[in-house]
């Protein structure tokens, strides 16, 4: 096969051969009118003819960059059109909601977007009971080594080097494994239209400063510094399933109480697990009661590790208004509705 189909040859054999991608399903691209989503939507649209999916898009307007956006979404309408493929259109206000949420602006324009896009593939799964409904984004092998380095500098350990996955439940990322250059190529072979974002170089926006200041300067010791990146990646994967196997072994042993609110560990059976065990446990605590390890570091992993070596009991605050209470022989998760830390503050 030669080099310009190489993005497609690696669809086929990571989605369709496998058969991720079948027949009848909704395929719904994020597109953003970018370089890397124009690649994504091209490709799977010159596939329609291997699997009989239905293609869709789904463009988020952030309210941020003014006529630039405006202009994104005008494109992407008239591409759309032009190839005729149903587009959903969304528009959010991130700076409002980052103020709201004592968030960054790309923090917030990061959680919308992927609000829209699980609103809208919950009611596009609704109508087509009888359809796989997918969401398509354009990550590629250079965002895998950028998420892996800003997981590393977060401190989030083996869990968050492990970087993006291909498939995350219904969303694919059929570019992950696509190196920047592959699909510079690719647009250029097939003359795909794409529109530029201005932001993409400004470095105060925390992945624009990974991927310029650091990713490119290593690539200037080494070319293939982020392709050796997304392969640490893979093998930290391998690793970390491991891990998370073990650990879920583990918990079903030690589980006292389990619901959506409280959950309740047996102190003397985690004692005597290894400590990575530990780890493991702790972060799926998490993940069942909040469903997400965001924000979740090593820090918090060792503080409630050191909680349950001691011989008194005790008490922690932790992201999500998590409390963890060290009882007799028990370890206790509990989900709050409020920061329990602040309303103490309050009554002092």
């Amino acid at each position: 096969m030669i080099y310009r189909e190489k993005i497609l040859e690696s669809i086929v054999k990571n989605f369709f051969d496998t058969e991720i991608i079948k027949d009848n399903d909704i395929l719904l691209v994020a597109l953003s009118g970018g370089m890397d989503s124009m690649c994504l939507i091209d490709a799977f649209y010159k596939l329609q003819s291997e699997v009989n999916y239905n293609l869709m898009a789904i463009h988020v307007h952030h309210g941020i960059r003014g006529k630039e956006a405006d202009r994104d979404l005008e494109f992407v309408e008239d591409y759309c059109k032009s190839m005729g493929i149903k587009l959903i259109e969304e528009k959010v206000d991130a700076v409002m909601y980052a103020k709201k949420m004592n968030l960054t602006v790309e923090e917030a324009a990061r959680t919308l977007r992927y609000d829209c896009f699980r609103r809208n593939w919950e009611k596009i799964s609704k109508k087509n009971a009888k359809s796989n409904v997918y969401i398509l984004v354009a990550h590629h092998e250079k965002d895998q080594a950028e998420t892996v380095i800003h997981n590393m500098l977060r401190g989030t350990g083996i869990k968050g080097i492990t970087g993006m996955r291909m498939q995350n439940g219904n969303i694919l990322r059929p570019l992950l494994e696509i190196k920047k250059s592959e699909i510079e190529k690719y647009v250029d072979t097939y003359d795909v239209p794409y529109v530029n974002d201005s932001t993409n170089d400004d470095i105060r926006y925390t992945r624009n400063f990974i991927r310029k200041e650091i990713l490119d300067r290593f690539d200037e010791i080494n070319s293939a510094a982020s392709t050796h990146i997304a392969e640490l990646s893979r093998q930290a994967k391998e690793i970390s399933d491991y891990i998370e196997s073990e650990s879920r072994k583990a918990y079903k042993k030690i589980v006292v109480k389990e619901d959506d609110k409280i959950i309740v560990l047996n102190l003397s059976k985690f004692r005597l697990r290894d400590k990575i065990i530990k780890a493991g446990i702790i972060r799926l605590v998490f993940d069942n009661l909040v469903s997400t390890l965001k924000d979740i570091t090593k820090i918090n992993i060792d503080d409630i590790i050191e909680l349950c070596d001691k011989e008194k009991g005790g008490h922690l605050d932790l992201p999500y208004n998590l409390t963890v209470d060290k009882k007799q022989n028990e370890i206790i998760f509990t989900k709050n509705k409020k920061n329990v830390s602040m309303s103490r503050r309050k009554k002092k």
